[in-house]
């Protein structure tokens, strides 16, 4: 669920401090010189500020490969606490993500180039993801009840559609909202999440504001992401297309 994973990027920001700016082995099938490329236009810290990141933050860059399947599928929504929708990832993966380490809560904004084999492959992933995204709507619950010991309420609220940028390029998102309630505090994680398709590459980008009494996404955030979904998808396909 995103938010045990938002939980634990707060528990270990020092630790990530230390470990995000490393770039993982190469994978196999991705010569370095392309990798450099697709540093080069991938998302960096200048972008990621215009979204709301802070000036204290930790980048990671990394490039990813399986022999079967995928390093990781694309995360869509939780429909639950152990119920999510995910979609089908590439062999291949380049990522690059951008956490504030100040403020209020934990925002991260990660883009992801899923990177497949031929344009059939990736339209093929591609159909799927707009068939489950249609899963990701409406108020959410858990499938079980709170623990007697436990006063607390989980809510997730979904919306999903799609747009076209200003040069008719379209994508999809998903917008998603959790909060967790109890005597104490109040811990929520925000997910707004675009999928764009070009070529034989599916391009994943996902901004999260998660904590304790984290604030919840902006329309001016989600539009400065919607943004971003189109001129980080024109700078690769212009680069590698």
């Amino acid at each position: 669920m995103r938010i045990s994973r938002t939980l634990i990027l707060t528990a270990t920001v020092a630790a990530a401090a230390l470990t995000l700016s490393s770039v993982p082995a190469h994978a196999v099938t991705l010569s370095p010189s392309t990798v450099a490329d697709a540093y080069s236009v991938m998302l960096n810290t200048t972008q990621a500020k215009l979204v709301g990141i802070g000036k204290t933050n930790v980048s990671n860059f990394g490039v990813a490969s399986s022999t079967k399947g995928s390093p990781d599928a694309p995360w869509l929504c939780d429909l639950s606490a152990d119920t999510e929708i995910k979609g089908k990832g590439a062999q291949d993966l380049i990522s690059s993500q951008v956490l504030s380490t100040s403020g209020k809560g934990v925002t991260t904004i990660a883009q992801e180039i899923h990177w497949f084999a031929n344009d059939k492959r990736a339209k093929k992933a591609y159909n799927g993801l707009v068939s489950k995204i249609k899963g990701c709507e409406g108020q959410q619950t858990p499938t079980s009840e709170p623990d007697d010991d436990t006063s607390f309420s989980i809510t997730t609220k979904l919306t999903n559609g799609e747009k076209k940028s200003k040069d008719g390029d379209a994508f999809l998102w998903v917008n998603s909202e959790t909060t967790i309630g109890d005597l104490t505090t109040n811990f929520a994680d925000h997910d707004y999440t675009t999928v764009r398709l070009f070529g034989n590459y599916i391009q994943i980008i996902e901004l999260e504001s998660g904590g304790a009494n984290a604030p919840a996404l902006t329309k001016k955030q989600m539009a400065e992401t919607d943004r971003l979904t189109d001129s980080l998808g024109d700078a690769w396909r212009s680069k590698f297309m």
